[in-house]
């Protein structure tokens, strides 16, 4: 049996509580790039296999907007009925998110992946069926179950997700999120001509056949060759709501829902403000697709950034505040007389606004697991899917706020000082972020967190009864002169041997 003695004065526990301090310097120091050829096969199973996901579940998501609301009209579903079966999807995954990400250790990451894309798949050609359905009211209400069952499944599988890249991939886990981020922009961008061409086609049910289908049978080859995603230890037992009481979770989580919130409140306003240059609808379109696909083709770049350089915050604080000045431009905002309304600085707007969001909003992920990191969680699976489940919700509430008060606002006061609103949270949220970063998060802490006292407490009074030889047996801690056995896996990330 194979033993190894550990010195008498050898801490049996180490704190993984960091101060904040310690946790901007780790932020910012240098990592190998990340290489396809540096990963191992198990991790490029699963990237394609998430990447693909990624596409097909945000292509069925997307592809309903050409065509969806004027047969929704003609079955008599109102305008409001109609932006609420939109909305309803982003909500269901507020609420569920945090629920997912808080039992992901229990249920298993690949059974929640490969079962909420199923879900996805499933509802998709359900939903093809929905025009066959009586009028009115049974209508609106089965369209409201089916995208709800939907928004669970998507809920499900990109809490997985973002939870198995945290744990699979440490060392790139942002340039990996970015990455995927392409495969969902790609996916958002493709989805409404391909179901537009598939309705002109088909009629309503075939774009929902045939892409609903394709994520059926991408979801079954995915339970074929994935990899079981396992931490084989007992997880944290923490609730999401123990992430809240980081001050660093919480300015990220304004920041990320201040960058969604503005991505989100262009979808019901910005038709209505280009109406002024009279272009054609296919015109209108293209442009649409600017601030999405900046955002996905530089989503890598910023990934890259914030892995191998140490720029993480600091970019999601850059990138938030300058962002405020491509909404401000795009109104453009009635106390910038100086900046003209007109089309080509709408479309220097949206491409900075792509590409200054995408800058604040890629790195945020590993700004919630830093901030996880400061309360003593520790770096496994369950840590990463509370994270993932929060940081969900954090984006699905601004996709859900931002069309909502958008159109609110435009309605009442007009596209400009709509816009300057939204302008304004994005610099607020960036200015709290900044000043934690930079002024607070520098200063080294007055006393130690409660939960580290505890943990160096109880680390002190084992080493203290340690007066005599240790033997670390298969895993296990054995006192030689009681000959109990004492499990040496207290904590995940945890060293028995300093």
């Amino acid at each position: 049996m194979a033993e190894e003695l550990v010195s008498e004065t050898t801490p049996l526990l180490k704190p993984t509580c960091d101060p904040p301090t310690e946790l901007l310097s780790r932020d910012t120091d240098k990592k190998d790039e990340f290489s396809w050829n540096k990963i191992t096969r198990r991790q490029k199973f699963l990237f394609i296999c998430m990447g693909l996901i990624n596409f097909g579940a945000c292509t069925c998501f997307s592809l309903l907007s050409p065509f969806f609301p004027t047969e929704a009209q003609k079955k008599g579903a109102t305008q409001t009925e109609i932006g609420f079966i939109f909305g309803v999807y982003e909500l269901v995954i507020f609420v569920s998110s945090p629920v997912f990400g808080n039992f992901i250790a229990k249920i298993g990451a690949k059974f929640m992946f490969v079962t909420g894309i199923m879900v996805c798949g499933a509802c998709t050609i359900l939903f093809g069926n929905l025009n066959a359905g009586p009028d009115g009211t049974t209508f609106v209400v089965m369209c409201f179950v089916v995208r709800s069952v939907e928004a669970l499944g998507c809920s499900a599988f990109v809490t997985s997700l973002f939870a198995i890249v945290a744990y699979e991939f440490p060392a790139y886990s942002t340039t990996v999120i970015g990455s995927l981020e392409t495969f969902s922009g790609l996916g958002l961008m493709v989805g409404p001509p391909l179901g537009g061409a598939l309705y002109e086609l088909g009629g309503f049910g075939l774009p929902f056949f045939v892409l609903g289908s394709m994520v059926l049978v991408t979801g079954l080859s995915v339970a074929a060759v994935m990899p079981n995603v396992d931490q084989g230890q007992k997880p944290y037992e923490g609730s999401v709501l123990t992430l809240l009481k980081s001050p660093l979770v919480l300015v990220t989580l304004l920041i990320i829902l201040a960058s969604s919130s503005a991505l989100g409140y262009l979808d019901p306003t910005l038709a209505d403000h280009l109406a002024q240059f009279k272009l054609k609808t296919w015109v209108v379109g293209f442009i649409f697709l600017i601030a999405p696909a900046v955002y996905a083709i530089t989503a890598p770049v910023w990934g890259w950034l914030g892995d191998t350089k140490g720029l993480t915050l600091w970019m999601i604080g850059i990138g938030t505040f300058f962002s405020a000045f491509a909404v401000l431009f795009l109104g453009p905002a009635p106390f910038l007389p100086f900046i003209p309304d007109a089309l080509y600085i709408n479309i220097i707007s949206l491409v900075l606004l792509g590409l200054l969001v995408g800058c604040a909003l890629i790195p945020t992920f590993k700004a919630l697991i830093l901030g996880a990191n400061s309360l003593g969680m520790p770096d496994d699976l369950s840590t990463s899917g509370k994270v993932s489940g929060l940081f969900n919700a954090g984006f699905s509430l601004g996709s859900f706020v931002g069309p909502t008060a958008g159109g609110a606002l435009v309605e009442h006061y007009g596209f400009p000082w709509a816009s300057s609103g939204c302008a304004a949270l994005l610099a607020v949220s960036g200015i709290l972020f900044s000043i934690y970063i930079f002024f607070i998060m520098q200063k080294p802490p007055a006393s130690l967190p409660g939960s580290l006292k505890d943990f160096q407490n109880e680390s002190k009074n084992i080493n203290d009864t340690a007066s005599h030889a240790i033997v670390v047996m298969n895993g296990d801690v054995k006192d030689e002169r009681t000959g109990t056995l004492r499990s040496a896996n207290l904590m995940h990330d945890v060293n028995v041997f300093s």
